[in-house]
């Protein structure tokens, strides 16, 4: 080893000895290591070149998927989720403006905004029409519920949840109405348009409906014969004879089962629900699932709230 580092390169090093070093460095490697700042890196191979030229296609690739998307792909309308700062905004001015006294009404006015969806027409549902619908027989008594959209709107001005469209509080009204009477958290979008006018008449079920039209009803606007029990489950609120009614619970279902206007005079009868829900236990399609939701609170909670979820959102035009 000693020997091999005295040794001059053996590759034709010119005759000048001062200059023999630098040529062993320049034009040939000498059987020392040199330090990496004298090492000049040797040509690369011909396979060394044909991996290169493969991975050019993909490196030339790299700048188009880290470059940013269109403004209009990125601003693309759907719906989202409140942030932090919005949710807390909502729920300050709910607790001044939404009671519990009042979560029934509250809870009415969503079902009765979303009714007027058609899936064959493909509008309607959750828009705030219901603004413009208050006259009609149906919507009776509405009017408390509307109050409360529009004062929890002003008291949105300049919060972090200001730009909050009518429809979208009437959605999270809802929801926080089921919430504060002991029901369900339930998670909803917001971003949806208001509407501009009324929605067509006629898309709610008649009073006097059977349990196979309320089933089409319900189909019609996309919802399934488990979601219209799930759904008829906020009856539960109001005084309608379905135990406190401000207290979100599974008594209706419980109710549904024992039938107590079967047991008392007509006139007392018609204070016990209302007939459409009459007509659901007797019917074959309704009743396993009433049983159901009867046993089990929080399976009711849990369909519920995805339920309520899907409703609010069939039809909506997203900004």
């Amino acid at each position: 080893m000693q020997q091999a580092a005295h040794r001059p390169a053996q590759c034709g090093a010119a005759p000048n000895p001062a200059r023999r070093q630098q040529a062993a460095v320049v034009h040939c490697s000498s059987a020392g290591a040199q330090p990496p700042s004298q090492q000049v890196a040797a040509a690369p191979s011909r396979r060394q070149l044909l991996r290169l030229a493969a991975g050019l296609p993909a490196l030339a690739l790299l700048p188009a998927l880290a470059a940013p998307l269109p403004a209009a792909a990125a601003a693309a309308p759907g719906p989202r989720y409140l942030t932090p700062e919005e949710q807390a905004a909502v729920d300050a001015a709910f607790a001044a403006t939404l009671p519990k006294a009042k979560a029934p009404v509250i809870v009415r006015l969503v079902f009765h905004d979303a009714g007027s969806y058609s899936a064959a027409a493909g509008n309607g549902g959750v828009n705030a029409s219901i603004q413009y619908e208050l006259d009609r027989p149906d919507n009776f008594g509405l009017k408390r519920g509307w109050n409360v959209i529009e004062a929890t709107a002003k008291k949105l001005q300049g919060t972090a949840a200001e730009g909050l469209s009518r429809a979208d509080l009437i959605a999270l009204a809802g929801a926080h109405a089921v919430r504060i009477t002991g029901g369900p958290q339930i998670k909803v979008a917001v971003g949806r348009q208001d509407a501009t006018a009324a929605d067509p008449d006629g898309r709610m079920p008649e009073l006097d409906s059977s349990a196979e039209q309320l089933l089409d009803n319900f189909a019609a606007k996309g919802l399934s014969a488990r979601e219209l029990i799930v759904l008829s489950g906020s009856h539960t609120l109001g005084s309608k004879g379905y135990g406190d009614p401000v207290t979100f619970d599974n008594t209706y279902y419980k109710t549904l089962l024992d039938k107590p206007w079967e047991r008392v005079s007509a006139e007392m009868a018609a204070h016990i629900g209302i007939p459409t829900d009459h007509v659901l236990p007797d019917n074959p399609t309704c009743r396993p699932f009433i049983e159901e939701y009867a046993a089990d609170q929080q399976l009711f909670f849990r369909d519920f709230a995805a339920a309520f979820a899907k409703m609010t959102e069939l039809g909506a035009r997203w900004a």
